[in-house]
């Protein structure tokens, strides 16, 4: 992991037209911009103060969340302010055109819905955001959050 946090402190240090330029972009929400490192890494680029903030959501419910909720959590593997880098999970987009998902289903668990609230209501994420479709991704053949950065 030593090498590949050099590269991500490397595009740390980038302009964000520089990111656009060497790293396929994957995708944007309101704040933060989403690129490719590689096949197994991306990174989110805060476009502004709101996207540093859910930067800084992100990781703090990733560090400071018990076991059992994290599991729901595509992994944070890097941080600083304004942004983070997360294994590259395959959006449940490209399978789903719901707009929402019965979060009860998410997983086999058979506390998923209750756990998803539990974790909602610790960090006063916005709920809305848990049960929408982009927010998910397949990670080693699970499904994780994979935006999990803004509150209510």
């Amino acid at each position: 992991m030593g090498s590949m946090s050099k590269l991500f402190n490397r595009i740390y240090d980038m302009e964000l037209y520089e990111i656009q330029r060497s790293f396929p972009y994957l995708g944007e929400g309101i704040s933060r911009a989403v690129f490719a490192v590689n096949n197994d890494y991306v990174v989110k680029v805060a476009k502004d103060l709101d996207g540093d903030y859910q930067c800084k959501v992100e990781y703090y419910v990733y560090t400071h969340t018990n076991k059992i909720l994290k599991d729901y959590l595509c992994p944070i593997v890097w941080y600083k302010r304004g942004m983070i880098a997360m294994p590259r999970a395959i959006p449940l987009s490209y399978y789903i055109r719901e707009p929402y998902i019965d979060i009860s289903k998410v997983r086999s668990d058979r506390n998923s819905y209750e756990d998803l609230i539990r974790l909602s209501n610790k960090f006063n994420l916005l709920f809305e955001d848990i049960v929408s479709t982009s927010s998910w991704g397949i990670l080693n053949n699970r499904m994780v959050l994979i935006d999990y950065g803004c509150t209510n």
